[in-house]
């Protein structure tokens, strides 16, 4: 993967003055595309549901940003919304979703499906409407049902390999996806999927139950509790920042080359490994009790990132740096007082 160069990225040349609906822009990943778009010179309209977690306050400061709360559940709501905000809209990276961990998922699979689906159904027909001339569905690695160590390319997915599971979260975003599809070859939309592998990063919501793997691990050691791992912790997966994501994913829209692509590293972890990644980068002793009647999912799950490889101007950040980024955030925000040097 190219190094950075040297001048103005793709992401400054290709979004700036543009108008930009990012929905779920106050989320987790949501917050750094809106962070990356400001840095571009796009003018953004963030749609969100709250803010609980405070990420408004870490956001840019700028004439460009406007917010608006709204529930994407209501089509009537989010199409008032924009027309309020903005007379028109270049962009639509559709970012909201009810997501969380292992745990959350097996338990609300139903309430996931039905809301992300209605999410994306009422996002693309805001846009449809509206002739948006770009729009991105953030999707997932999830969409892959593999066992194979090999790393998966984009064709590998849902429509080689269909298969049911009963995992709300998977169902969705495969089926988002599918209803993307469908909408670019009749309505001619110009829709582009990007599947990022597992996200990690600042702005994760530490104190949620629906955390993800890393936060989680975070929050069990600022408590000074052990890292509960569920199986025996040999399953590998990879990781990438959210910053990453955002800026990789802007520059393969901007590229238009591909409409579907993965977003990664190329760098893989086995679970045990990473919960003692965590603790590192915290500076703490890190204990990992293994729950092995516990569901793991695959074996393993590796993206094939070159499609990736070969438009962006940048290395995304290694698992250890961004690690020790996000560490530096949870304790500068007082997430582990007990913690803080």
């Amino acid at each position: 993967m190219s190094a950075l160069r040297a001048g103005t990225s793709v992401n400054a040349r290709s979004w700036a003055g543009r108008t930009v609906l990012v929905t779920g822009g106050l989320g987790f990943l949501g917050s750094h595309f809106t962070t990356e778009l400001l840095a571009s010179g796009a003018h953004v309209l963030c749609l969100h549901r709250g803010d609980r977690f405070g990420r408004l306050a870490e956001l840019p400061r700028t004439s460009a940003l406007r917010t608006a709360r709204v529930d994407l559940h209501d089509e009537r709501a989010l199409a008032a919304a924009v027309d309020a905000h903005t007379p028109a809209v270049d962009a639509v990276v559709h970012c909201a979703a009810l997501d969380g961990n292992a745990e959350f998922k097996l338990k609300n699979s139903a309430r996931i499906l039905d809301t992300n689906l209605r999410f994306t159904s009422n996002v693309l027909n805001c846009a449809r409407e509206r002739r948006v001339r770009d729009v991105v569905l953030v999707s997932s690695a999830e969409v892959y049902r593999t066992d194979d160590s090999a790393p998966v390319a984009e064709e590998h997915d849902y429509r080689s390999r269909m298969r049911y599971a009963p995992d709300g979260y998977y169902l969705s975003k495969v089926f988002g996806e599918v209803l993307a599809e469908l909408y670019r070859d009749q309505f001619g939309m110009n829709l582009f999927l990007a599947r990022p592998t597992n996200v990690y990063g600042p702005r994760d919501g530490f104190h949620a139950p629906s955390g993800r793997v890393v936060p989680s691990m975070m929050a069990c050691l600022a408590r000074g509790q052990d890292i509960e791992v569920w199986g025996d912790g040999r399953q590998t997966r990879s990781f990438v920042h959210a910053a990453d994501v955002a800026k990789a994913t802007l520059q393969m829209v901007a590229a238009n080359r591909h409409r579907t692509f993965n977003i990664g590293t190329g760098e893989s972890v086995s679970i045990a490994d990473l919960a003692h990644a965590v603790a590192e980068a915290l500076d703490v002793p890190g204990r990992v009790r293994f729950l092995f009647d516990r569901p793991t999912g695959p074996s393993a799950r590796q993206l094939d990132v070159s499609r990736m490889a070969g438009v962006v101007d940048f290395t995304p950040r290694s698992l250890a740096v961004g690690l020790r980024e996000t560490a530096d955030w949870f304790r500068a925000r007082g997430f582990a007082p007990g913690l803080a040097g």
